[in-house]
C-alpha cells in the first residue's frame, strides 16, 4: 500500500511539473484551469499517506518504522532531482496555490499584437510634428563685375524760370473799357429787341457791338487780360478771346496779323492785331471790328462801359 501511495504521489508531482514546463502560457482558447485545489488535495494526500504508513509500520511485524522511512527516502530521491528544473524554464515558474493559471491558446482569444505596431498612429502620420524653421531672407549677392546704374536724380525746376508769374486778373464794370478803334457803331448791341442787318437784310438780336474800322488799322485791348482762345469762322473771321477776370471775357473779331498767342498777357491799350477784309456776312456794312463782352457766359453791352 505504501508503494502505491508513493506512486500516486510521484504521478501527481510529475503532472504538475509537466504542466508548468509546457510552453503554452500565452495560447488563447478561452479556458482557465484552477490548480489551487490540486495543491490542497496533494497536501491532504501526503498527510494521509504518512498517517497510514505510521499505522502500517506499527501493525506490520515484518516492516518496521525504520524500513518505512527508508522506503519514503527512496521515493523522494527521484523527486528531489526534479527540483532544479525550474532554473531551466524560459518563463517564471508558477507555485502551487498561486491562483488561476492561464493556459496559452485556451484562456485568451485575442491575437498577440506586433510590438512594432503598438505605437503606430492610426492616421499614418507622425504624432510629433517637428518645427520646421522658416527660411531666412537671403541678401542678394552683387557680382563685383556688375555695373550698378545710379538712380536718376529728380530734375528740379529752377526757382527763377525767367518768366514772372501771371498776375491775378480782376475786372469790374465800374473800371470801364477803352475803345479799341475810333470808328462809329454800325450795328448796336441789342438782346431785348431786334436790329436790322443790311447784308442779311433781316432783323434779329445782336449779342455784339459792330464798330466801323478801316482795313489794316490797329486794334488795341479794351482792358488788361490774358488770351485764352484764338479761333476763326465764316461769320466773324479770325478772332481772339481774352479773360479779364471775375467771370468777364471779351472777344475781338474780323482780325488779321495777330500780335498775340494763347496764354499771352495783354495790357490795356496793347495792340492785339489789325482789321481784316470783312466776311460775306458784313460785306454791305464794310470793314469792321466785332466786339462781344460776356459776364459768366451772358452777353452784356460793351458800349455802355466805354470811357
Amino acid at each position: 500500500m505504501i508503494a502505491s501511495s508513493a506512486f500516486v504521489l510521484t504521478a501527481l508531482t510529475m503532472t504538475g511539473i509537466y504542466m508548468k514546463s509546457s510552453n503554452v502560457e500565452q495560447q488563447d482558447d478561452g479556458y482557465t484551469i484552477d490548480f489551487t485545489s490540486f495543491g490542497d488535495n496533494l497536501q491532504d494526500k501526503m498527510d494521509e499517506i504518512e498517517e497510514n504508513g505510521q499505522e502500517l509500520a506499527q501493525n506490520d511485524p515484518v516492516l518496521g518504522e525504520e524500513d518505512y522511512r527508508a522506503l519514503l527516502d527512496e521515493q523522494e530521491e527521484p523527486l528531489s532531482g526534479l527540483a532544479g528544473m525550474d532554473s531551466d524554464l524560459d518563463y517564471p515558474p508558477m507555485e502551487v496555490g498561486s491562483g488561476q493559471i492561464e493556459i496559452p491558446g485556451l484562456t485568451n482569444r485575442v491575437q498577440d499584437k506586433d510590438p512594432m505596431m503598438e505605437d503606430e498612429p492610426v492616421s499614418g502620420k507622425s504624432p510629433v510634428t517637428e518645427d520646421v524653421p522658416e527660411p531666412e531672407e537671403q541678401t542678394p549677392v552683387i557680382s563685383p563685375d556688375a555695373v550698378v546704374e545710379p538712380e536718376p536724380e529728380e530734375e528740379n525746376e529752377p526757382a527763377d524760370s525767367g518768366e514772372a508769374a501771371a498776375p491775378t486778373l480782376h475786372f469790374s464794370e465800374t473800371d470801364g473799357l477803352k475803345r479799341p478803334v475810333s470808328g462809329e457803331v454800325l450795328i448796336p448791341y441789342s438782346m431785348n429787341s431786334t436790329v436790322y442787318f443790311s447784308t442779311l437784310d433781316q432783323f434779329k438780336c445782336s449779342p455784339a457791338l459792330v464798330l466801323a474800322a478801316e482795313q489794316g488799322s490797329a486794334v488795341t485791348a479794351c482792358a488788361e487780360g490774358r488770351v485764352v482762345d484764338i479761333f476763326e469762322n465764316e461769320e466773324i473771321g479770325q478772332a481772339v478771346t481774352m479773360e479779364l477776370g471775375d467771370g468777364y471775357k471779351i472777344t475781338y473779331g474780323q482780325l488779321e496779323a495777330l500780335n498775340v498767342t494763347v496764354g499771352s498777357h495783354v495790357e490795356q491799350g496793347e495792340v492785339i492785331g489789325w482789321i481784316a477784309k470783312p466776311t460775306k456776312y458784313y460785306c454791305v456794312e464794310g470793314s469792321n471790328l466785332y466786339l462781344k463782352l460776356t459776364s459768366n457766359g451772358k452777353a452784356i453791352n460793351p458800349e455802355a462801359l466805354f470811357r
